[in-house]
């Protein structure tokens, strides 16, 4: 094995290696959105508060409108990111199809401050 290799096989051990499941909706009907906004959001939170849901939210694009929206879960598998996705208001209104991915976390970082003295926070 070259040197180079090792350096890179050992750079990886270190890394978080994390998987997380990415869902990624495709819009069908926007006309369905609107009457199950609510219930989406309701649901968004109720799987966050579960501890189901790592990030989500829309993105958008570089002319400032809106692309894909996005869901990354907290789960062990496809299966069990599949069942979740299968219940988002959004999909099961036939507003959205969706897709999924494994992301395997290797890199990044995430700041949070909290400050006890005026009970508020930083986080980026």
């Amino acid at each position: 094995m070259s040197n180079m290799q090792t350096q890179v096989d050992a750079l990886k051990d270190k890394m978080l290696q994390k998987s997380y499941y990415v869902m990624t909706r495709q819009m069908l009907d926007p006309s369905k959105l609107a009457p199950v906004m609510l219930e989406h959001y309701q649901w968004m939170i109720k799987l966050e508060q579960d501890n189901r849901v790592f990030a989500s939210g829309p993105m958008f694009k570089e002319d400032g409108s809106k692309g894909v929206g996005l869901t990354i879960f907290r789960v062990e598998s496809f299966e069990e990111a599949r069942c979740f996705a299968k219940q988002d208001p959004f999909v099961t209104s036939g507003a959205v199809d969706f897709e999924l991915q494994r992301w395997q976390l290797n890199e990044g970082r995430i700041n949070v401050a909290i400050n006890f003295s005026d009970q508020t926070y930083n986080f980026s």
